[in-house]
């Protein structure tokens, strides 16, 4: 009966093995933790934690070795430290269309900086070796029809983790934000506190959104502006509604050069009035005119701008800047 029980148990904790490596890369510590949560060692209980520690190694190497024989490829990575199941029967088998679309996020992503990067690659890495390595080889070998360019124009490989970490809690958490500011403007550091919105990627930088108790509306802050380690959540929690923002109706015509092939969609909500001569005048309802203005300068001498009148005295102030500089 004893050999039996014994038996069984190897087997069901090689059948567990291979369920946790299934699922993702294990460190050995993992592995052996979570194998005896579920009791599937043998080992006298009352013995001292130095010879379990041995019972367990040698159990584990001796299951190893067992599915290994069942052509079960199973390795310890050096680089990780973590075990892997490389010809796992479950993995992915793509369809040729599921593949291409798989190869494309893998070229947009291959050598990104942006957030979270490292994370977004060993994701796909991990995809990559659940697949057939007949597949494996169609991606090593792919040229791309088609590709996205994140025009990246940070690197966020480096970023303060103590900030991005205290940001991120703070907004699922719904909690205030503290923070220590350098304005790119006036050179000057300030301290905001916030209620934080998701954080958002938007022409090569990442922005932090959020509305503002002192100042009464929403502000915009450039996370690599954000002084390292100053980020803090604070206990006060996020209220549950706060008056809109200040909009604008915006007014802008384009030249038939840029309109008359189409009108890019820069606004929510734009519409598109065409004229003509190939031009166009686009209407939409705005609420950061900072942004607004961004948008509409990489149009030059082809824009426009007619409302609102706020928009038009800045662009006038660049204009008359420009005509002085050049």
């Amino acid at each position: 009966m004893r050999g039996d029980t014994s038996t069984k148990r190897a087997n069901k904790r090689r059948l567990a093995l291979l369920a946790l490596l299934h699922r993702r890369p294990c460190s050995y510590d993992e592995l052996i933790a979570a194998l005896d949560k579920e009791k599937l060692f043998s080992y006298d209980h009352a013995s001292d934690a130095a010879v379990i520690a041995r019972h367990q190694l040698y159990q584990f190497r001796y299951d190893v070795q067992a599915l290994r024989k069942l052509s079960c490829d199973i390795r310890c990575d050096r680089r990780s430290r973590c075990y892997i199941w490389h010809n796992s029967p479950f993995g992915l088998a793509l369809t040729q269309e599921q593949l291409t679309t798989f190869a494309l996020l893998l070229n947009t992503f291959n050598e990104t900086m942006v957030l979270h990067a490292d994370e977004i690659q060993a994701l796909l890495n991990y995809f990559v070796e659940q697949l057939p390595p007949e597949q494996r080889k169609q991606l090593a070998n792919r040229r791309y029809p088609f590709s996205i360019a994140l025009h990246e124009t940070t690197d966020y490989h480096n970023a303060d983790a103590h900030n991005i970490e205290r940001i991120e809690r703070a907004i699922e958490r719904s909690q205030q934000l503290k923070f220590t500011y350098r304005s790119l403007k006036e050179g000057k550091e300030h301290i905001h506190i916030i209620e934080p919105q998701p954080l958002v990627y938007e022409r090569g930088h990442v922005y932090l959104n959020g509305w503002s108790p002192e100042y009464g509306k929403t502000l915009r802050f450039r996370l690599d502006y954000i002084l390292p380690g100053s980020a803090d959540a604070l206990p006060k929690r996020i209220a549950q509604s706060r008056p809109s923002p200040v909009s604008y109706v915006l007014r802008y015509q384009l030249s038939p050069v840029i309109a008359r092939n189409g009108v890019s969609r820069h606004f929510d909500a734009q519409h598109v009035d065409l004229h003509a001569d190939g031009s166009a005048t686009v209407t939409a309802r705005i609420t950061d005119l900072f942004d607004a203005r961004r948008i509409l300068l990489s149009y030059g001498e082809n824009c426009t701008v007619l409302e609102p009148p706020e928009l038009v005295k800045q662009m006038r102030t660049v204009a008359a800047d420009f005509s002085r500089k050049y």
